[in-house]
């Protein structure tokens, strides 16, 4: 019974604890992270090429090759028909 007893008084300590932990430690944790956030944003912000009106970038690799192999064959498109004698399986 006394084992009992110290598991029981063990589980509520951990219980409140935790409770704590997770009334405190937690929202200061989240204003941690999302301060830090907001700044890594806001220095990506300012380190990006600031643009003039107007002004258009375009990325454009053109293809030099083919992207189908010609000596792998010939595509054949096909649809599968269901022969009307036989009978499903």
């Amino acid at each position: 019974m006394e084992s009992f007893l110290l598991f029981v008084f063990w589980v509520l300590v951990a219980f409140y604890a935790f409770r704590l932990a997770f009334r405190y430690l937690m929202p200061w944790l989240l204003k941690r992270f999302f301060t830090k956030l907001q700044q890594n944003m806001s220095n990506a912000q300012q380190q990006a090429r600031p643009r003039k009106e107007g002004e258009v970038n375009v990325n454009y690799t053109p293809v030099d090759s083919p992207r189908i192999d010609p000596n792998l064959g010939e595509y054949v498109d096909f649809e599968d028909i269901q022969d009307k004698n036989q009978s499903n399986k």
